[in-house]
């Protein structure tokens, strides 16, 4: 049977984000990740003219019959231009994109990425997550997850807003200084998506205690920049299986991940990730602990845009089962300075003192539903 066989009746439609081009002899089909170099110039029109028919959802068969009977393409001729047009999510489901659907334009990036638009969505509407820290980074995250149907975001920061915020703050407003930051981003989340169910917190995470405290989520995103803030999360993600995501910038380093899946990928305490002082010299590390005390980062709203938006790129790949995420074991960084790609791989340890030993919990993995 035909690879494609079992789908030929069902009416597939040209995706709108697919465009055509020539350029140096070659004909592209789509561009991104799915373009495709045609250089077989007896591909160029009939594919052309597939395309264009299938600008009407058609079957395999309508398709088929309109190459080799209006076209006049040869039988296998036809197969190859077929096959060529049936890759990469250039066709979709007719049903697949309402321009009118709140989430349609999302919905074609889901078909891109070879996923059903529908269920990613109903994916993300049921999925929650716990969002600490709702600065310049926690801002943008929070306000992408919200828009893209992710059903619930509990906020928790216990900072106010300041003047010096709202460089980068970009849902923060000069009125809005001194009030709860939490607070503020949830009443500007729910103006954007009155669909999502926001919770907002303020109030420190200290402690195992205060952490274990807080609203059940199937992911943990971390945003903020308190002193021992990831250890102690992914302490806890590890043992009651959450999964759980760090971005940040490091001076104008915009950094993600890794994404941590407990008993499936590496995670914090795999791979040493951060430098620290040394523990076998006292007076050394009593002199940098000094040094780095009085540390200010110098916080840019574009460096925190790149960081916000490709960590929350991965926790929808996630959360709606599209895509690979990009800081699945590894902790990745866009060197903005640059524009130079950095990543420091974080495979699972077998003698990692925190994940050892710790089984995958199926009904969080990715793609199972």
């Amino acid at each position: 049977m035909h690879p494609c066989a079992h789908r030929s009746e069902t009416p597939r439609v040209l995706a709108p984000y697919v465009r055509i081009g020539v350029q140096a002899q070659t004909l592209f089909l789509g561009f991104g990740s799915i373009r495709q170099a045609i250089n077989d110039r007896r591909l160029w029109k009939p594919l052309v003219q597939l395309a264009h028919h299938h600008m009407t959802p058609r079957t395999r068969s309508e398709a088929l019959a309109f190459l080799t009977q209006s076209c006049g393409v040869d039988g296998s001729l036809a197969d190859a231009v077929m096959l060529t047009l049936e890759r990469d999510s250039y066709l979709i489901s007719a049903h697949s994109y309402d321009p009118a659907d709140r989430y349609s334009r999302h919905a074609l990036f889901y078909e891109l990425s070879g996923a059903q638009a529908d269920q990613v969505q109903q994916r993300l509407s049921q999925a929650r997550v716990l969002l600490l820290g709702c600065g310049g980074i926690g801002n943008l995250v929070a306000a992408a997850l919200a828009t893209a149907g992710v059903g619930e975001l509990t906020l928790v920061d216990s900072d106010r807003v300041e003047l010096s915020n709202l460089t980068r703050q970009f849902l923060f407003a000069e009125a809005d200084i001194d009030l709860p930051k939490a607070e503020v981003l949830a009443r500007e989340l729910r103006r954007r998506d009155s669909t999502c169910r926001i919770r907002s917190i303020t109030g420190e995470v200290t402690d195992e205690e205060s952490l274990d405290a807080l609203p059940e989520a199937d992911l943990v995103l971390v945003s903020a920049d308190s002193p021992g803030l990831t250890d102690l999360v992914n302490a806890h993600c590890v043992t009651s299986g959450r999964v759980w995501l760090n971005t940040c910038y490091v001076n104008d380093i915009a950094v993600w991940g890794p994404l941590v899946i407990p008993g499936v990928t590496g995670c914090w305490d795999c791979r040493t990730l951060t430098a620290r002082p040394p523990t076998d010299e006292p007076e050394l590390r009593e002199l940098i602990t000094r040094v780095n005390g009085r540390y200010q980062a110098p916080s840019n709203g574009p460096v925190d845009m790149l960081a916000s938006s490709l960590a929350a790129l991965d926790v929808l790949r996630h959360l709606g089962g599209f895509g690979e995420p990009a800081s699945l074991n590894r902790r990745m960084g866009v060197w903005t300075h640059e524009l130079a790609l950095d990543e420091q791989p974080v495979e699972r340890s077998p003698d990692c003192t925190a994940c050892a030993g710790v089984r995958p919990a199926v009904h969080r993995l990715r793609g199972a539903r």
